[in-house]
């Protein structure tokens, strides 16, 4: 029997899955576990365990990879649970696109925000209580690692009801690429190497609505968030201009850009009111079954595949706690247990994190009071979603609605929101 069971959920995802055997299997070279891998499509998860059985025998790490198109098999006996999975993405998304053309013309539309925000949280939220139900029965004692979105509110629900859970999403670590267009002119990809050289930034806040509260220079350890104030003010560009906006107005600069800080804000003039949900079209899947299919069969070396993994790093967490390799993360949200005072204890925040055999340890950050109105206001609309979602209460939708910066006409919002969920009524519990 292995000694650690990775139940991965959502395993046929194009980058996520082929990143965590990346993970387990090339970079930490796990001995010793199961990689129990889950989608709802079959062909995919066979294909995906066939790569990660041929990287197993090829590098001589002792792991079993299983495929599973149902989640029970997989979560009996885990240790740790990664999910990335969500339901009919691309269909459901479309469906609330044409309902906000339709009911709410011009309204900002995303996976995060607005009338398509909540309406995606809550079909996620009730995907993610289906899967907790069965940990508590068959996994107890099991962490969920949450990768999928809206992270906040699906970590949180988890949270609530009765599992350990950590989120993972490594949009923060842009600002290094942000930082060094700001300072140096120049564009930087990830994992932004020259500006992880340069400075040391603390990033602290809320998923996707993370501020960088600390910035020092590595070679001398100067505070730099003067010199940036002053970068900024002369006319230094990001390429982000809400985010410019924003340091100019609060002293701080947002971490993540501004396809997901407008997410949090009102809406700027010339937003453009959609960002498509893009998952891959029917050619580009094609594609990569055959790949998945030659790779496993030993056809064809796997370095294309891994060629641009996911920033997330669930994987380095599972093998801190079980295999006592410490790890830190730049961004990891936890509930709120004091690591940002000012913010309230009852929703997910996210700080730099270490972690160890011992356990997760966040760091403690004091968010400026220049951004807390700003993230206060985020963990509140958060809030009314779970809070919804857990007690499917409708007066907390019109609560999500009238907080959401991002929806200027309520009533159309409220119009929308209730079309959207007659629509998804299919796979939503049914509210109150």
């Amino acid at each position: 029997m292995p000694d650690v069971k990775i139940a991965v959920i959502g395993a046929g995802s194009y980058v996520f899955g082929p990143t965590v055997l990346h993970d387990a299997l090339l970079q930490q070279r796990l001995n010793g576990i199961e990689l129990a891998l889950v989608d709802v499509d079959r062909e995919v998860v066979e294909l995906m365990a066939g790569v990660g059985r041929r990287i197993a025998r090829d590098t001589g790490v002792n792991a079993v990879v299983s495929a599973h198109t149902e989640r029970t098999a997989a979560l009996d006996g885990a240790a740790f649970v990664i999910c990335s999975a969500a339901r009919q993405v691309i269909k459901r998304f479309a469906m609330d696109c044409e309902i906000v053309d339709r009911l709410a013309p011009g309204h900002l539309v995303t996976e995060f925000c607005g009338v398509a925000g909540i309406s995606y949280s809550l079909r996620q939220i009730a995907l993610i209580l289906e899967i907790t139900a069965d940990m508590k029965r068959l996994c107890p004692g099991a962490w969920l690692l949450n990768a999928a979105n809206p992270l906040p509110r699906v970590v949180q629900a988890a949270h609530e009801d009765g599992i350990r859970t950590a989120g993972f999403c490594s949009a923060s670590i842009g600002c290094y690429g942000l930082l060094w267009r700001i300072f140096r002119g120049a564009t930087s990809t990830y994992p932004f190497a020259e500006g992880q050289a340069a400075w040391t930034a603390a990033m602290a806040g809320l998923n996707h609505f993370t501020w960088v509260v600390e910035l020092r220079d590595k070679k001398t350890g100067a505070d730099m968030l003067p010199e940036l104030r002053r970068t900024i003010a002369a006319g230094a560009l990001s390429g982000q201009p809400l985010c410019e906006r924003y340091a100019k107005e609060t002293g701080y600069l947002l971490t993540c850009g501004d396809c997901h800080v407008r997410d949090f804000l009102p809406p700027a003039p010339g937003t453009d009111a959609r960002r498509e949900a893009t998952h891959g079209s029917p050619g580009e899947r094609e594609r990569r079954l055959r790949l998945l299919a030659a790779i496993g069969a030993g056809e064809q070396p796997w370095d294309e595949l891994f060629a641009h993994r996911s920033w997330e790093k669930p994987v380095d967490l599972v093998a801190a706690l079980a295999f006592g390799k410490p790890a830190e993360f730049p961004s990891l949200d936890l509930i709120n247990r004091g690591q940002i005072p000012s913010l309230p204890r009852n929703v997910f925040v996210e700080t730099p994190c270490s972690a160890s055999r011992d356990g997760v340890t966040p760091q403690t950050v004091e968010l400026p009071r220049e951004v807390q109105g700003y993230c206060q206001r985020a963990a509140e609309v958060t809030e009314a979603i779970v809070r919804a979602g857990m007690t499917r209460q409708r007066l907390l939708l019109d609560r999500a609605v009238e907080l959401d910066p991002t929806i200027l006409d309520k009533q159309a919002g409220r119009a929308a929101l209730a079309e959207c969920m007659k629509a998804h009524a299919d796979v939503l519990p049914r509210y109150e």
